[in-house]
């Protein structure tokens, strides 16, 4: 996995009222910054200091919950990834994708214990197991 490094800035959580009625609930994680980093111990490798933002909004106007910090991203695609975000201020879809789905996994887990101390509905749905429903009694009688 190219993700070698994670930190926290800011974690925020904010309730402006309770939850009633209807409720959308969105996540969006979103790249801020980059910068060129250096990672390892006895050998140095070039890496991305990403910076990043993930917001999830609950509407209307409910509540939000904010994270920032930084991933550190090791991969073939560094010196690209650097060059392209100094140009389109853009990422190399590739590694985009892929911090992008480890900003997912990490802070929509960390959005769960907030949310569940926020007093809100979880940021993700979670399965559900339902009973089965009795056939129906004209089902077992067909005889084809």
């Amino acid at each position: 996995m190219p993700i070698v490094g994670f930190s926290m800035k800011i974690i925020s959580a904010v309730r402006k009222r309770r939850p009633a009625g209807r409720i959308d609930i969105n996540s969006t994680p979103k790249i801020v910054s980059v910068e060129k980093a250096e990672v390892g111990f006895t050998k140095r490798e070039e890496s991305l200091d990403i910076g990043f933002e993930f917001i999830t909004e609950y509407k209307p106007d409910i509540a939000e919950i904010r994270m920032a910090g930084n991933v550190m991203y090791l991969g073939k695609k560094v010196k690209e990834g650097f060059e392209m975000w100094k140009e389109k201020k853009k990422l190399p879809q590739e590694v985009e994708i892929e911090v992008k789905n480890f900003l997912f996994r990490k802070c929509l887990s960390m959005g769960i214990d907030l949310s569940q101390q926020m007093n809100l509905p979880p940021p993700l749905l979670f399965p559900r197991i339902m009973p089965k429903q009795k056939e129906r009694e004209a089902d077992l009688r067909y005889i084809g």
